[in-house]
């Protein structure tokens, strides 16, 4: 499991969810992009809340759309939410599972 954790600027909104779906279907150089990111990216949560079993995900992002994105508009950079992968965990992970990509993220 690749133990993530989402929340909104806000902070009123905060879960904890298994990344390791996303990680078996980006490409490299996505997974490559997240570590050099230090592991943060709102790609891994727009990716899978839409699925069976990110339902609470999916609550979060929704939220952060109807009652956050309105105020953002102001800041065009602000994010609304942020997702951030435990990076050993995803390096454990990816060691075992996508060798390949390792040595890129080192």
């Amino acid at each position: 499991m690749i133990h993530a954790t989402c929340h909104t600027a806000d902070n009123l909104r905060c879960i904890e969810f298994d990344a390791t779906t996303w990680f078996n279907e980006a490409d490299a150089p996505s997974i490559i992009d997240l570590a050099q990111r230090g592991w943060v990216s709102t790609a891994i949560a727009e990716s899978l809340e839409r699925r069976r079993g990110y339902e609470r995900l999916h609550d979060l992002v929704e939220y952060a759309a109807k009652r956050l994105q309105p105020e953002s508009q102001e800041h065009p950079t602000w994010e609304t939410f942020e997702c951030v992968v435990d990076g050993p965990d995803a390096v454990a992970w990816l060691e075992k599972n996508r060798l390949e990509i390792v040595a890129s993220i080192r």
